[in-house]
């Protein structure tokens, strides 16, 4: 049987908790004794209003569901995320609007990165190769090697 929507809500209140408490224990030591401290409270109420943002941007359809899980997953492996999110660098409207490589952490996306860079790279290497095996050196002059072949009717 389908939840309620107060039962969806919750559960994924719960599962942000969950991915949030992950990020935390990945936190340094000072930010981590400032949540066993007077933020003890502090993740189940982010929680409450990183849903409370993301059900206002995307209510409950199928993009709920799926920004849902971009979240949990990507909080988890990056806690500088929460860090952000407890300075107020991040405010939770934005948090909820942002891609899978905005949520990435920094070493996957300097990672990414540089494989795009190298994919680039490479292409224009390939590129450049196949236009120096189209063109020959005639008289000084640059030539399609088709012409040079007889190939452009002359």
């Amino acid at each position: 049987a389908p939840r309620a929507a107060g039962g969806r809500r919750g559960h994924s209140r719960s599962l942000l908790e969950r991915a949030l408490r992950t990020a935390s224990a990945s936190l340094g030591s000072g930010e981590q004794e400032a949540l066993a401290g007077p933020w003890a409270g502090v993740v189940p109420a982010v929680s409450a209003a990183v849903e409370a943002a993301l059900h206002e941007e995307h209510e409950q359809g199928s993009v709920y569901g799926k920004q849902l899980r971009l979240l949990c997953a990507n909080i988890g492996r990056n806690p500088s995320l929460l860090s952000k999110l407890l300075s107020g660098e991040l405010s939770t409207a934005r948090l909820v609007r942002m891609a899978q490589h905005e949520l990435a952490p920094d070493d996957l996306k300097e990672m990414r990165a540089v494989a795009r860079q190298r994919s680039f790279d490479q292409a224009v290497a390939q590129r450049a190769g196949e236009e120096e095996r189209r063109f020959v050196s005639r008289n000084g002059s640059m030539v399609e090697l088709e012409r040079e072949r007889g190939e452009d009717g002359e």
